[in-house]
């Protein structure tokens, strides 16, 4: 991962710029170039955009876009100093490819799927969820399959805020938690209120066939376990993405999205 200041660590042990320790456990990443080529560019974009993500049916660029930023997301973590919005990755029907998505999208960061959460019924229940999985420290915090109406004062209060203060269910003691994770909602057709559709970005599938999980003639049969076998390569391919951007000067994006302006400077830069 990046440092605040755009340093990349690659070494195995503590990296102070990043706070973080890096313990490979057999990873091997690809060396990154600290300027790299267009040729390194054209080749990282092409893991990502076309072997990665060419199967699923996005709706427009903007949403390859919001996808490839969820994917960037743990890297730069550290660059970003304010909080992140959720990305809602949604579809007209089932079997379109949106857990699925939310898999491939993790595994280059973590290894593994996001760990799963469903909604809350009341606000109470909201909070509760959403404090248990704090204390849990997640790269990743997944509300997976949301079929009511997105609408919970606890959930947009954590969307805008950088640490988490709730009291530990069962004792009269709070507890504050940093928060740090990358958001994911999925969801078919989701009914958001104003205050969450403007904590939200979004990532539309839409296969346009009326039995999307019948589809085939996939570029990889089973692109979880593809994405797992490429996992270095894929990792390699988001750090040069990142490193491009930050011997380039770091400049930030142009769009602004209101109360996250430090992410969207940083993922609109890179």
């Amino acid at each position: 991962v990046f440092g605040r200041q755009g340093e990349l660590n690659l070494e195995p042990g503590y990296h102070p710029a990043s706070r973080t320790y890096y313990w490979s456990n057999g990873l091997d990443v690809p060396p990154v170039s600290e300027k790299p080529s267009q040729k390194d560019i054209e080749r990282a974009c092409n893991l990502i955009v076309y072997e990665l993500l060419g199967d699923f049916p996005f709706t427009s660029d903007t949403e390859l876009s919001h996808a490839v930023a969820l994917l960037l997301g743990p890297f730069v973590r550290e660059m970003v100093t304010g909080p992140t919005p959720l990305h809602m990755i949604e579809a007209p029907s089932p079997g379109t490819g949106k857990s699925l998505l939310a898999d491939v999208l993790t595994i280059p960061s973590t290894g593994r799927p996001a760990a799963t959460m469903t909604e809350g019924r009341d606000e109470d229940e909201w909070r509760k969820r959403i404090t248990a999985s704090l204390i849990a420290a997640p790269t990743f915090l997944m509300i997976d399959n949301v079929r009511r109406k997105l609408d919970s004062a606890a959930l947009s209060a954590a969307l805008t805020s950088t640490s988490w203060q709730d009291r530990i269910l069962g004792r009269s003691e709070l507890t504050k938690l940093p928060v740090r994770c990358i958001w994911m909602a999925t969801a078919n057709n989701p009914a958001l209120t104003t205050e969450m559709a403007r904590r939200t970005v979004r990532i539309r599938l839409d296969a346009k066939v009326a039995r999307p999980w019948q589809r085939n003639n996939f570029r990889h049969k089973d692109i979880r376990s593809w994405a797992q076998g490429n996992r270095e390569a894929l990792v390699w391919a988001a750090l040069t993405l990142i490193q491009a951007w930050v011997a380039d000067g770091m400049p930030p994006g142009d769009y602004v999205l209101g109360q996250y302006e430090s992410w969207a400077q940083v993922i609109g830069g890179i």
